[in-house]
């Protein structure tokens, strides 16, 4: 498939320039060709003139041929919502956990305090990589 659009395309890049310095020497010496005259054009309706005597970006173009070429423009149609990749990110893991402690004792105020233990806390956490999985969202 891929070769067979090469080859169209080759010859469309190399014929299509020689049909052309063809026809302008056939007019050159005067050779009659298939030139009929045009019908006669209607008023059109389209606002900003007549496409056929104004090109659509609205200036005159002549053409020596009297062929008029048109190219038609690629529109490319967004249906609002493009596609987001994946990626990766951190979470933030938390970690509390309670543990006892040991105080040796000792005196305050006047008093002995006796050695006991205590409830200690620890508040604290971790980055974990985490992948966000793709998604849809409005472009």
């Amino acid at each position: 498939m891929r070769l067979a659009l090469a080859l169209a395309l080759i010859v469309v890049t190399v014929v299509v320039p020689f049909a052309a310095q063809a026809g302008q020497a056939r007019a050159a010496f005067g050779v009659p060709g298939d030139r009929t005259p045009s019908p006669p054009r209607t008023p059109s309706v389209i606002v900003g003139g007549d496409p056929g005597i104004y090109g659509f970006d609205g200036h005159r173009h002549r053409h020596r041929d009297g062929v008029d070429v048109v190219v038609p423009s690629v529109v490319f149609v967004s249906p609002g919502r493009c596609w987001q990749s994946g990626y990766w990110t951190y979470q933030w893991v938390p970690q509390a956990y309670s543990y006892s402690t040991y105080v040796p004792g000792y005196w305050a105020d006047g008093s002995w305090i006796a050695a006991h233990y205590e409830p200690g806390f620890y508040s604290g956490g971790y980055y974990q990589p985490l992948w966000v999985e793709g998604y849809w969202t409005g472009c």
